[in-house]
C-alpha cells in the first residue's frame, strides 16, 4: 500500500491540520502497513545521495539561507534542522552536533527516507502526506524507536502547488519547543516565496497584500503571470483571493482588477469580490538570464580530467562527456595530433558530432575552424562542387566569383565528414586522392591547392559491410580509420540518471524553476532511447519549453510512448494524446510536427473549445495556449 504520493492539493490551503485528527489518521494508515515499516533503515549510498542532491539542487540552493539561519537558532536548543525531498529523503541536516549523534541512532540523517509508508507516523512523512505543517512529539510517533524525537515539519510547495520538499526541526522529546512549528512554517513559506522569485525571469510577478508594509514580508502574496494568465502562486495569494490551486492558468483579470497599471509603482487593486488591496507589478525580462539562482551564477560544465599539456579545454560550451568517452577523447586527441585520421562509429544520435567537436576543441587544430559536412544530406549533383569548390563560370548557375569548397574552408582546422558511408561511390575516389595528397583541384581549374587539416569521419553504418557489398571503397576506408572509436548508445550509458539531471539543468530546467520527479526520472532512465542523445535532448527541451515554469515534472508529463525497445515504458493516455515519439529509426526531430498535428486535430474535434481540448490532451490550459500561439506564429510567418 503506497499512500505517500504528494500531489498539488486542490482544497483551500490551511495553516495547520488539526493536530489530533492528523495524528489519528496517520496511525490508522500505518496500522494497515505496520509489517512493512522500517525500524532500522540503511541510508542510501553516498553516490546515490549526491545524485538526489543534484536532482533537487535548485531547492537546496534556494533553501540555504533558511537552513543556515535555523541551524544557528536551534543549535543552542540541542535541535537540528532537516531538509527532505518529496519522497521524504533527507537531503541536508545542520544544527546541534550533540543531538546529531543521538538522531543518527534512529537514522534521522541524510540519505534516509522518512516517508510515512516506511517510517510510520513522523513529522516529515506525515507533513508530506497531509500537505500541511504538523508536530509529532514523543509517543505520537508510530514506531517506538522514534519516540525519543520531537519533530516539527512544514511542506514546501512549488509555484504550481506541488509539494516538493519539507523543512523539519527536530529535537529531544524530553523538551517540547512550542515555537518550533511556527518557525518551520515561516521558513518553509520563505523558501516557497524564493522559488517564485527565481522561477523564469521572463514572467511578470504581481505582489500584493492588505497593507503596503507587508509587501516585503514573508506574508506577501505572489502570482506569476505569463501572457496575462496566472501560471504560479503562493498560498498567501490563494488566501487573499479566496480560492485554491484551480486559479492556475486562468486570466489574471478573473481575479484582480487594476493590476496591469501598476508598472513601476505601488497602488491599490481590487479582488473580484471587491476587496481593496495594495500591489506591485514586477515586469519580467525579455530572456532567461544568469539570475536563476541567488548567487546569479550559471551552471558550468565539468572540466575534462587532467591531461597532457597539448590537451586544451573547449572554448565553447558543449554537452558533458561520460568518463569512458573522456578517456577515449584523450587517446583520440593523441592520435589526431600525431597525424592520424579518426573514425567514429555509433548509432544515429549517439553523439558523434558532439564528440568530434570535443576532439577539435582539445586538439592541436583548435585554433582553426570546425567544418562539418553531412555526406548523406547533400544532393549527389552538388557534392563535388560543395567539397572541392569551383572556378567562376565552371558550370551553369555557378557564381561569378567561384566557391572555395568545404575542404579548403577547413584549412588549419578540422574537417568532419559525417555519414561518410552515404557518399556516392563515384566521388569516393576523388575524395581519397584529395586526402592522400592533401591537395584540392576545384572544378573548372587546372591548379591544385594545398590543404592542411585534421580529419574525422563518422558513420552509423558498418563500413566493412558496405565494402563487401561494393558500396564503399576499401582503400578510402583504410585511409579514414587510422584510429576508430565506437560510441555507446544512450541506453548503455553508465550513470544515465545523473546525466539526465545534468542535461535537464543545462537545457534550462533549473532556470525555469522546474524539478524532475522520481517517477519521471525512473521512466526516462528505463526508456530505450532509439534516437539516443538527439532524441533525449529534444524531449528534455520540449519539457523545459512547453511545461509551465515552476512545474514538478511527473511521469504523465513525459512525451514517451512504447517502441520496439525492451526498455520502453508503457505510455499513458495523456502520453499518446499529447506527443508520440516515433518508433524504429524515424528521427526524433519529427516529434514537434506530430505534436502540432495532434493538437490541431483535438482542438478541431472539440469545436475550438480550448478548455475542453486541454482536458482531452491531459495538459494545462496555459500549455495548450503556448502551443496554439506557436502554431499561429508559424502559419502567419513569411512564405
Amino acid at each position: 500500500m503506497n499512500f505517500l504520493r504528494p500531489t498539488a492539493s486542490h482544497a483551500r490551503p490551511e495553516r495547520l491540520v488539526t493536530q489530533s485528527s492528523s495524528i489519528k489518521r496517520s496511525w490508522e494508515r500505518c496500522a494497515d502497513v505496520s509489517y512493512d515499516l522500517h525500524t532500522d533503515p540503511d541510508p542510501m549510498l553516498l553516490a546515490d545521495l549526491q545524485l538526489r542532491r543534484e536532482q533537487h539542487a535548485h531547492l537546496l540552493e534556494l533553501a540555504q539561507p533558511e537552513l543556515e539561519t535555523l541551524a544557528g537558532l536551534v543549535a543552542s536548543a540541542k535541535s537540528v534542522v532537516l531538509l527532505a525531498d518529496a519522497a521524504g529523503v533527507i537531503l541536508q541536516e545542520a544544527g546541534s552536533t550533540e543531538f546529531l549523534h543521538k538522531a543518527e541512532r534512529v537514522a534521522l540523517r541524510p540519505g534516509v527516507s522518512w516517508a510515512e509508508s516506511l517510517r510510520g507516523t513522523n513529522a516529515i512523512g506525515t507533513a508530506l502526506f497531509e500537505g500541511a505543517p504538523i508536530r509529532v512529539h514523543g509517543s505520537e510517533h508510530f514506531l517506538s524507536c522514534n519516540r525519543i524525537l520531537s519533530c516539527h515539519a512544514a511542506p514546501i510547495r512549488s509555484p504550481r502547488g506541488d509539494v516538493i520538499g519539507v523543512l523539519d526541526i527536530s529535537g529531544d522529546a524530553a523538551t517540547l519547543h512550542a515555537y518550533a512549528l511556527g518557525l518551520a512554517s515561516l521558513c518553509a513559506t520563505q523558501i516557497a516565496n524564493r522559488l517564485l522569485d527565481y522561477t523564469d525571469h521572463r514572467l511578470h510577478r504581481l505582489v500584493f497584500q492588505r497593507q503596503t508594509s507587508l509587501l516585503d514580508s514573508a506574508e506577501r502574496a505572489i502570482v506569476l503571470i505569463e501572457h496575462d494568465r496566472i501560471v504560479g502562486a503562493n498560498e498567501a495569494a490563494l488566501h487573499l483571493l479566496d480560492t485554491d490551486w484551480r486559479l492556475l492558468d486562468s486570466p489574471v483579470d478573473d481575479w484582480v482588477d487594476g493590476w496591469s497599471s501598476l508598472a513601476g509603482r505601488t497602488d491599490g487593486i481590487r479582488t473580484r469580490s471587491g476587496q481593496a488591496l495594495v500591489g506591485q507589478l514586477h515586469r519580467g525580462q525579455e530572456s532567461l538570464t544568469a539570475q536563476a539562482s541567488p548567487q546569479h551564477a550559471r551552471p558550468r560544465a565539468t572540466p575534462l580530467p587532467v591531461a597532457p599539456q597539448h590537451i586544451r579545454t573547449a572554448s565553447a560550451p558543449l554537452p558533458e562527456l561520460e568518463d569512458t568517452a573522456k578517456q577515449a577523447l584523450l587517446q583520440a586527441v593523441a592520435a589526431m595530433d600525431g597525424g592520424m585520421a579518426v573514425l567514429l562509429q555509433g548509432e544515429t544520435g549517439a553523439g558523434k558530432e558532439i564528440f568530434a567537436r570535443h576532439l577539435h576543441a582539445n586538439s592541436a587544430w583548435h585554433r582553426g575552424p570546425f567544418v562539418a559536412i553531412n555526406c548523406g544530406a547533400l544532393p549527389e549533383s552538388l557534392i563535388e562542387s560543395e567539397l572541392f569548390g569551383y572556378e567562376g563560370g565552371a558550370f551553369t548557375g555557378a557564381r561569378r566569383e567561384g566557391a572555395q569548397g568545404r575542404l579548403r574552408e577547413a584549412q588549419g582546422g578540422m574537417l568532419f565528414l559525417d555519414e561518410i558511408g552515404d557518399m556516392p561511390l563515384a566521388l569516393q575516389t576523388r575524395l581519397l586522392r584529395a586526402l592522400q595528397e592533401r591537395e584540392v583541384q576545384p572544378l573548372g581549374s587546372d591548379k591544385r591547392v594545398p590543404v592542411h587539416f585534421g580529419l574525422t569521419s563518422a558513420s552509423n553504418r558498418d563500413l566493412s559491410t558496405l565494402i563487401t557489398q561494393g558500396l564503399f571503397r576499401a582503400d578510402l576506408y583504410y585511409r579514414l580509420q587510422d584510429y576508430t572509436i565506437t560510441l555507446s548508445p544512450l541506453r548503455e550509458r553508465p550513470r544515465l540518471r545523473e546525466f539526465l539531471c545534468a542535461e535537464f539543468k543545462r537545457l534550462g530546467g533549473t532556470e525555469r524553476g522546474m524539478t524532475l520527479s522520481d517517477a519521471a526520472l525512473d521512466a526516462l532512465e528505463a526508456y530505450g532511447w532509439p534516437g539516443n542523445y538527439r532524441q533525449m535532448q529534444s524531449l528534455l527541451r520540449s519539457l523545459v519549453v512547453l511545461q509551465p515554469a515552476g512545474s514538478l515534472i511527473r511521469r504523465e508529463d513525459l512525451p514517451l510512448a512504447q517502441t520496439d525497445s525492451v526498455r520502453a515504458p508503457i505510455a499513458s493516455e495523456a502520453d499518446s494524446a499529447m506527443a508520440v515519439v516515433p518508433s524504429g529509426d524515424v528521427p526524433a526531430a519529427t516529434l514537434r510536427d506530430m505534436t502540432e498535428r495532434t493538437i490541431e486535430q483535438v482542438v478541431r474535434e472539440c469545436g475550438y473549445n480550448v478548455s475542453q481540448a486541454a482536458t482531452v490532451l491531459g495538459v494545462h490550459r496555459s500549455t495548450l495556449y503556448r502551443h496554439l500561439a506557436r502554431l499561429k506564429s508559424r502559419d502567419s510567418g513569411p512564405g
